[in-house]
């Protein structure tokens, strides 16, 4: 296995944009925030967009951003969102790196690829200079309890471990919990969007367990919006 970046090939950003079309939910894709600007992240930064292959097969990748951070809990992003907003205005005073994506595709899962990359972006951060690394974490079976607050979920535990497989990895892997990232990214669309994105009808307005959501999506039949608020989970790592 090795790494190879945007940077040594611009031609990978199909692949990259190929593989985020797996692992999410159709509607996260239709984020505002990441339809304006997140090709606009790859040009600034592609010596840190990552991608993992195997002889002739992509396995998986990390999207990872230097972004400005004064270390307090408080300072931190409001989510993924802030994050992108912060990284693009933020370019020169950069202190610590902020890994947006780290995704594994589905035919490559059980093989702990996501801890291999893992580690290649807090070794590839120290060799850069950074000696911390943040990510808004989303975790995996969240979409299982969608009714459970973040705040609560992300503090079961199984084993002494996060009882979540993606929290659990990264704690095995030297991370800290931070804390939730309440409103991480936000989608909203019509009435007509939503059931297109999620195949459903809504037929009153109120509060829908959506396929893939990690918290309801809220339906206003009277102003034909429906809105998904993303809570996720931010976690620290030291870069070595």
């Amino acid at each position: 296995m090795n790494f190879t970046t945007l940077a040594d090939d611009p031609k990978l950003i199909e692949i990259l944009n190929w593989i985020h079309t797996e692992p999410w939910p159709r509607f996260l894709n239709e984020s505002e925030i990441i339809k304006k600007y997140w090709r606009k992240l790859y040009k600034i930064y592609p010596q840190y967009q990552f991608l993992l292959k195997e002889k002739s097969e992509y396995l998986g990748l990390a999207n990872v951003f230097p972004i400005c951070w004064n270390g307090s809990i408080d300072g931190l992003p409001e989510g993924f969102d802030d994050a992108i907003k912060t990284i693009l205005r933020t370019t020169e005073s950069v202190n610590v790196l902020c890994a947006l994506a780290i995704v594994v595709r589905n035919k490559f899962s059980g093989r702990d690829l996501s801890s291999i990359i893992l580690k290649q972006v807090k070794k590839m951060g120290h060799a850069d200079g950074f000696s911390k690394l943040i990510i808004p974490v989303r975790p995996t079976l969240k979409s299982k309890y969608p009714l459970v607050p973040m705040k609560r979920y992300m503090n079961w535990e199984r084993s002494g471990l996060p009882f979540d497989p993606w929290l659990r990895i990264h704690i095995r892997n030297g991370g800290k919990i931070l804390k939730e990232a309440v409103s991480s990214t936000v989608v909203q669309g019509s009435i007509s969007e939503w059931q297109e994105w999620t195949g459903m009808y809504f037929g009153d307005s109120g509060e829908y367990v959506v396929d893939g959501a990690l918290s309801p999506v809220t339906i206003y039949l009277e102003i034909d919006i429906g809105e998904y608020v993303e809570p996720n989970v931010w976690i620290l790592h030291l870069c070595s």
